[in-house]
C-alpha cells in the first residue's frame, strides 16, 4: 500500500465518519421532536435535565442499529464523494498519464469498505444481540418495564401462550396462560395459567421451555397423554411446571422484527426450530441470505460506481453523479422488489436474496466499460 492509496482510504474515513454523525444527528433530531410527548409522558415532572438523560440514554443505545441500516449506504455515499472529489481536482489525469489503470483507484476504497464491513458484522453478530432487550424497550423506559404481549402459537408442541405482561430483560411473562392443545397433549380442552413463567434457555443435557411459577391446577389433575407427559414436566414445587418449548420470549414481542436483533448463530438455531410457522421461516431465511449477501453488494456498489462517477466522454461531474444515483437506487429498487417477491412466495427465498447480487454483479461488468482510461 503506497502514500497515495493511504490519502484515499483516509479521505474515505473522513467522509464516511462526518456523514455518519450528520445523518445520526439528523436522525435524532426528527425522531426526537417526532416523539417527545412519548418521553415526557414518562418522565413524570421529573424536569429537564432528566429528560435530556433519557434521551440521551435512549438514543446511544439506537447508534447500532442505526449503523447496521445506514452504514451500507454510507460506504457508497462516501465513495462517490471521493471519486468526485479526484475528478473535481484533476487528480485522476496524472495517475493515467502515468500509466495507472483507473480500476487501481478502487483498490484502497475496496480495502475500507470491507474494513466497514468487518465492523457492520460485529455490530450485528455482537452488539445488537447484547443490547436487543434495550432496543425494543419503548422510548422513555427502561428495561424493568412491563411490555404488551403477543400471542404465539407453537407449532412443534400445538400450545398457544399469551398473558399480560412480559418483561424482556429477565424473559418473564406475569399472569401466563398456556393453552394446551386436544388431543395431542390433554384429553380436555386445559388452560394452565401461572403467577409469572420464566423462560429458561436449554443446554446440552436439557431442553428449553417455560417454567411456571404459582400454577393454580395441580399438574396431577389434567388429563395428560402419553405426549404431554414429555412436553408438560413436572417440578420439584407443587406450584411449578415446566413446558418444553422453543419460543422465547423475544417471540411474545413484536415477534415479526424481533429476528434483526439475533445473532447469525440464533438465527440460524430458529430456522432449524419447529416451533415457527412457515410464514415466519419463510422471514428468516430470507433475512439469513441478505445477510450473507450484504457485504458483497456494498462492495459490488463501491466498483459500480467508479466508472459512473470518473466517465470517460463526460466533462459534467454533476451529471455523472446524477447517473450514478440514479443507477443505484434502481439497484435498490430492484433488490427491495426481489425481497418483497421472495417474502409472498412468488419467489424462492434464496433467490429473492441472490438475484440482486447477480444483477450488480452483471451490471458492474457492463459499466466498466464505461470508465476514463
Amino acid at each position: 500500500m503506497n502514500t497515495f492509496d493511504r490519502y484515499l482510504i483516509r479521505r474515505f474515513a473522513h467522509v464516511y465518519f462526518v456523514a455518519f454523525l450528520t445523518t445520526f444527528g439528523l436522525f435524532v433530531v426528527i425522531d426526537a421532536f417526532t416523539n417527545i410527548d412519548g418521553f415526557q409522558e414518562r418522565n413524570a415532572g421529573e424536569g429537564y435535565l432528566m429528560l435530556f438523560a433519557r434521551m440521551g440514554h435512549y438514543y446511544s443505545y439506537q447508534a447500532s442499529p442505526f449503523f447496521d441500516m445506514a452504514g451500507p449506504i454510507l460506504i457508497v455515499i462516501s465513495a462517490m464523494v471521493v471519486f468526485a472529489m479526484l475528478q473535481k481536482n484533476s487528480e485522476v489525469h496524472p495517475i493515467l498519464s502515468a500509466g495507472i489503470p483507473t480500476y487501481r483507484l478502487a483498490v484502497p476504497l475496496l480495502i475500507a469498505a470491507f474494513f466497514v464491513d468487518i465492523l457492520l458484522v460485529i455490530n450485528q453478530e455482537a452488539v445488537i444481540p447484547a443490547i436487543a432487550d434495550r432496543l425494543q424497550t419503548p422510548r422513555g423506559m427502561d428495561q424493568s418495564t412491563a411490555q404488551r404481549v403477543k400471542p404465539v402459537y407453537d407449532y412443534a408442541t400445538g400450545i398457544a401462550i399469551y398473558g399480560e405482561e412480559l418483561y424482556l430483560e429477565h424473559q418473564t411473562v406475569r399472569h401466563a396462560s398456556f393453552a394446551l392443545p386436544v388431543p395431542e397433549i390433554v384429553q380436555d380442552l386445559t388452560t394452565l395459567r401461572a403467577r409469572e413463567a420464566v423462560y429458561v434457555r436449554g443446554g446440552s443435557d436439557r431442553p428449553s421451555g417455560w417454567l411456571l411459577k404459582g400454577v393454580t391446577r395441580p399438574l396431577h389433575t389434567v388429563p395428560l397423554t402419553d405426549l404431554g407427559r414429555r412436553i408438560v414436566l413436572a417440578t420439584d414445587k407443587p406450584d411449578e411446571v415446566f413446558i418444553i418449548s422453543d419460543v422465547d420470549g423475544h417471540q411474545l414481542h413484536r415477534s415479526n422484527m424481533s429476528y434483526r436483533f439475533l445473532s447469525t448463530a440464533e438465527l440460524l438455531r430458529r430456522i432449524q426450530s419447529p416451533s415457527l410457522g412457515l410464514t415466519s421461516l419463510r422471514g428468516l431465511a430470507l433475512h439469513f441470505h441478505e445477510r450473507l449477501t450484504k457485504p458483497l453488494m456494498n462492495l459490488l456498489a463501491v466498483l459500480i460506481t467508479l466508472p459512473l462517477v470518473i466517465r470517460k466522454g463526460s466533462s459534467s461531474l454533476v451529471a455523472n453523479l446524477a447517473g450514478c444515483t440514479l443507477v443505484l437506487g434502481g439497484i435498490f429498487v430492484f433488490a427491495q422488489a426481489s425481497l418483497y417477491l421472495g417474502r409472498v412466495s412468488l419467489i424462492s427465498v434464496d433467490l429473492a436474496a441472490w438475484l440482486p447480487l447477480i444483477f450488480s454483479g452483471g451490471l458492474c461488468t457492463w459499466t466498466s466499460g464505461l470508465v476514463q482510461t
